[in-house]
C-alpha cells in the first residue's frame, strides 16, 4: 500500500476512482508551509504545490492506493512533467509517508473554466474553503502582469 496526496480534482473521489480503483479516503488536511501555483501543462493550466511561508497552507485529500494503481500513475503523470515527491506527512494523530505530484518547473498559466468547475467540485466534496483557489489565480494573474514570486504586482501597477 501507498499514500497518496490529492491537491486538485483528483481530490474528488469519482476522479480518484477512476485514476485508481483502489482509492480509499485516509485523511482531509491542510499542508501547512505550502501554497498552490498554477503552471502551464500542455496547452491549460494545473495545480502544483510548492513551498510557501509558514502561513501558507493548501487543502489536501490523502488516498491509500495499491502498488499496481501507485505504478500505473506514471502513465497519468509522466516523468518530463510532474516530479514525484516523497515526504513524510506529520499530524496529531499519524505519521505517513506519502508521496503527490508537483508540475515540474513551469511558467506560470491561467486555468480554462472547465478546470475551475472540476477544482471547485473536488473542494466542495470536501468542505474545503474555495478561498485557497481563489487566492492561487489571483497570484497566477498578477505574476503574468509582471508580479513576483509571491504573486504580487511591482509597486505602483493597479
Amino acid at each position: 500500500m501507498a499514500y497518496m496526496v490529492t491537491y486538485s480534482e483528483n481530490m474528488c473521489t469519482d476522479f480518484m476512482q477512476s485514476l485508481c480503483p483502489s482509492a480509499r479516503l485516509v485523511l482531509k488536511c491542510r499542508l501547512l508551509g505550502c501554497r498552490l501555483a498554477l503552471r502551464r501543462v500542455y496547452a491549460g493550466a494545473e495545480f502544483s504545490i510548492e513551498p510557501g511561508t509558514k502561513e501558507d497552507s493548501v487543502p489536501a485529500v490523502v488516498w491509500e492506493i495499491d502498488g499496481a494503481d501507485e505504478k500505473d500513475l506514471m502513465i497519468y503523470y509522466p516523468e518530463n512533467l510532474f516530479e514525484k515527491v516523497k515526504c513524510r506527512l506529520i499530524t496529531e494523530r499519524m505519521q505517513l509517508d506519502v508521496f503527490l505530484f508537483a508540475v515540474r518547473g513551469r511558467e506560470t498559466a491561467l486555468p480554462d473554466e472547465e478546470y475551475i468547475e472540476k477544482i471547485a467540485e473536488a473542494y466542495g466534496e470536501h468542505g474545503f474553503d474555495f478561498w485557497f483557489v481563489e487566492q492561487a489565480i489571483d497570484n497566477a494573474a498578477d505574476s503574468l502582469k509582471g508580479g513576483g514570486r509571491n504573486g504580487t504586482l511591482h509597486t505602483g501597477t493597479a
